[in-house]
């Protein structure tokens, strides 16, 4: 899929591009809203953070999957057979 992103050939919604790059910065910062010190709580904010990014890019990726193969530039052509031996 990324591969296909890079070429240009599927495109990401950049609302989940934002998101992704949002939950990267939100679990590396040291800025919660609930401190990780905080039992359970702490780390509950972060995994509910990380699932809802990650059914965001589900999504994207069922898409991909349903997506049909893009066409592939293709040359049509006609065999035709002659005869040399033919009698007049």
């Amino acid at each position: 899929m990324m591969w296909n992103v890079l070429r240009g050939k599927f495109k990401i919604p950049w609302s989940t591009l934002f998101w992704v790059i949002l939950c990267l910065v939100y679990v590396i910062s040291p800025i919660d809203l609930l401190p990780d010190v905080l039992p359970l709580l702490g780390i509950a904010d972060d995994g509910a953070f990380i699932l809802f990014v990650l059914s965001l890019v589900h999504n994207d990726i069922q898409r991909f999957r349903g997506q049909p193969a893009a066409p592939e530039e293709i040359i049509e052509a006609e065999v035709i057979h002659t005869n040399n031996n033919e009698k007049k």
